[in-house]
């Protein structure tokens, strides 16, 4: 029987020895916190390409606030974005290395990087929970300027700006939600 010598496959060999015992011998090594961390990290990846498909077709106008109240939009600047931004690819691609690390973390049961995993999922959700409330709160003024566009193309791009930017407000603190508390559970005998 010949062995392949694929690089990942010689990486899962040392490192994963459980990977030749089958299904069992996964679901025995990926049960309890790991399968959770791994669920997890799939549900990350998920919302993460969730977000990069809201963004295709968004619309961006400027808009003018004058004299403090007076929100105004210049339609001649509006621009619809049918395509994923070079911002959007680097913010995928960062996302997918973030991931990555709570990935292999429950893979090879890594407490060091859990902890490098977690924290930095940490600074991730305040700095998401952030701009989605700066989001939220920007919808009001677009929607605003959208009552005073009277030109009907106008209207429909400042609408679907004002629909892209409430997704993308909800859809921030969603994905900051699904990172789940636990609390350890103190087995009969157990230190």
């Amino acid at each position: 029987r010949e062995i392949h010598r694929c690089p990942h496959h010689i990486l899962f060999m040392v490192a994963l020895p459980w990977h030749n015992e089958g299904w069992s011998g996964w679901r025995r090594h990926l049960s309890g916190s790991p399968l959770k961390l791994l669920v997890i990290c799939v549900m990350q990846i998920a919302l993460l390409f969730i977000g990069l498909v809201i963004g295709i077709g968004r619309a961006e106008c400027k808009v003018n606030v004058k004299n403090g109240s007076d929100v105004t939009v210049d339609c001649s600047t509006c621009v619809r974005h049918s395509f994923v931004s070079w911002q959007q690819i680097v913010l995928l691609v960062l996302g997918l290395v973030i991931i990555s690390i709570g990935i292999m973390a429950s893979l090879f049961r890594s407490k060091r990087m859990c902890r490098i995993y977690g924290l930095i999922m940490m600074v991730y959700a305040f700095i998401v929970g952030l701009t989605s409330l700066l989001t939220g709160l920007d919808s009001v003024v677009l929607n605003d300027a959208r009552e005073s566009v009277e030109d009907p193309e106008c209207a429909a791009e400042v609408q679907l700006m004002v629909t892209t930017t409430r997704i993308n407000a909800v859809h921030g603190p969603g994905a900051c939600r699904i990172q789940p508390t636990h609390q350890r559970q103190r087995r009969h005998g157990a230190r």
